[in-house]
């Protein structure tokens, strides 16, 4: 919610810049109190930090930064209304658009704007006439009886309708759908992690089918050991990612040891959901690896979903596979030692 706010307030602030005309004979004041009065005409008016009151006739547009605005009762702006700052409260008649971003803006029932309205500010009333489509994001708005919208009201914020009257239709930026239901979006990536689990399970199978096989049987027959070497591995490899990460010279160094300890975790969980369909399947007569695969990985995913069970099993293989890849590594690190060993004999 904050964040759509923030973003349509941005939206807005810059699609009102961007009307402002390139080149306009405009009266510029800056401070103290502006008043227009009954009996008074001006052309187009720009305020800074000013308290302006409009009685009499702003013929143009009227466009006050960081100050407070009110149109009076009879008074009339006949361009468009624009204010930055403060409060806004309109009593007469606007000829053009009114955008107003401040903490507190009203349109009285005795307003008129012409065409459209849009705020956005702390609290929004609308009691008058607004010949477009009204648009407010504030923390509440305000639908007076006395009020008449004659295109859509677009509320971002807590509404309160007192029976005003709307042509168009009302709707709630809370209620409007910017992107596809989380549900999809979840569906998608678990489908994404599914499939690449998947494809790289059957890469390491064609590699190395024999490791495969060796890592059944060693979770086989040490599961706890393998399951706490696995999980040792895992905190120890995130504690000298945190250590390298906390001066300026391992920082470089952290972020590399961080990237292979996230590929080597994504090889350690295919290979814990692979021995998981290895050892179900060492049950039934049949004996593909690649079907143990599927069976590890649509099994350990389905079981992720139950709610505490499935956090622990994913654990659990997990802490599988980094013990099967684990010691794997450390058979392979004594069998290059032992073959540089016997080379220096010759």
């Amino acid at each position: 919610m904050r964040r759509s706010v923030v973003l349509l307030a941005l939206v807005g602030l810059v699609a009102s810049f961007a009307l402002l005309p390139g080149v306009v004979a405009a009266e510029t004041l800056v401070g103290g109190s502006v008043q227009v009065g009954p009996e008074e005409t001006v052309g187009d008016t720009s305020a800074a930090g000013a308290t302006v009151v409009v009685e009499g006739t702003v013929d143009g547009d009227l466009r006050v930064y960081g100050g407070s605005v009110r149109i009076a009762e009879g008074g009339e702006v006949t361009g468009i209304v624009r204010a930055y700052g403060g409060s806004v409260a309109i009593d007469g008649s606007v000829g053009g658009n009114v955008l107003a971003y401040g903490g507190s803006v009203r349109v009285g029932e005795t307003a008129a704007v012409g065409r459209s309205f849009g705020a956005v500010a702390g609290d929004v009333t609308l009691s008058g006439r607004v010949g477009g489509d009204a648009s407010a994001i504030a923390g509440s708005v305000t639908l007076a009886e006395t009020a008449t919208v004659e295109g859509n009201l677009n509320h971002f914020g807590d509404l309160e309708d007192r029976g005003g009257t709307v042509e168009g239709a009302i709707q709630d930026g809370r209620d409007l759908a910017l992107g596809p239901p989380t549900e999809i979006l979840a569906a998608v990536v678990s489908a994404a992690f599914l499939i690449g689990d998947i494809l790289l399970g059957l890469v390491l199978l064609r590699v190395a089918p024999r490791f495969a096989d060796s890592a059944t049987e060693t979770a086989r027959t040490e599961p706890v050991y393998t399951v706490g070497v696995g999980l040792a591995a895992a905190i120890g490899s995130l504690l000298a990612v945190v250590v390298l990460a906390v001066t300026v010279v391992g920082l470089p160094l952290a972020v590399g040891v961080l990237l292979s300890v996230l590929v080597l975790g994504w090889v350690a969980r295919v290979y814990g959901q692979y021995v998981v369909g290895a050892v179900v399947l060492s049950y039934t007569e049949y004996g593909s690896r690649s079907l143990a695969l599927l069976v590890g990985v649509f099994g350990v995913t389905l079981l992720g979903l139950v709610p505490y069970v499935g956090a622990l099993v994913s654990v659990i293989v997990f802490g599988v596979g980094a013990g099967v890849v684990v010691l794997g590594l450390s058979s392979l690190r004594r069998l290059a030692s032992q073959r540089r060993g016997g080379l220096a004999d010759i």
